[in-house]
């Protein structure tokens, strides 16, 4: 159970603070129902976020600072991963499986491979196609928005960074 002024990652959201547990003051949710309050930390997300305190959405603790650099030191020695096959349902089942964990190595290889890919496709004057493309900036914006806030930088410092150590 999280407690008011706690940060966590929402599944769906990304890194929201606990404004409130209990029953909230708006219509048309049941009343003997306690929620979690959800305030997103990004300027991207204005409004609340009411979700079950007994639900099994994806939540949890935001990452600390030493374990978002840790996941940054790890992205040198990340190898791209790619599905065994080119078929549209297989890739886009691939990769959205992984993000679905909403583990951050799981989303970094999702970045790693994905960033490789669309430097392997730019060297010959092609891009990624749309799937992949989707499940990059998906990734992009989960991974650093959660790393953003734990270390105190912009999602552009964080990206500057991870991508300057992505190999290849």
């Amino acid at each position: 159970m999280y407690n008011v002024g706690d940060v966590v990652f929402y599944s769906s959201t990304g890194v929201c603070s606990v404004e409130k547990v209990g029953v909230p003051d708006i219509g048309g949710l049941p009343d003997n129902v306690d929620y979690y309050t959800l305030r997103p930390v990004s300027q991207n997300h204005k409004e609340a976020i009411y979700v079950p305190v007994n639900t099994c959405a994806k939540m949890r603790p935001v990452i600390s600072r030493r374990q978002a650099r840790r996941y940054i030191q790890q992205v040198e020695n990340m190898k791209p991963v790619y599905p065994a096959t080119r078929n549209p349902k297989a890739v886009s089942d691939f990769y959205s499986g992984l993000i679905s964990t909403y583990k951050c190595e799981d989303l970094l290889q999702v970045i790693v491979s994905l960033t490789c890919k669309r430097r392997e496709c730019a060297a010959k004057n092609k891009h990624l196609n749309r799937t992949q493309s989707t499940f990059l900036k998906r990734a992009q914006e989960m991974l650093y928005g959660e790393l953003s806030y734990a270390l105190n930088i912009s999602r552009q410092e964080v990206r500057n960074t991870v991508e300057s150590k992505i190999a290849g």
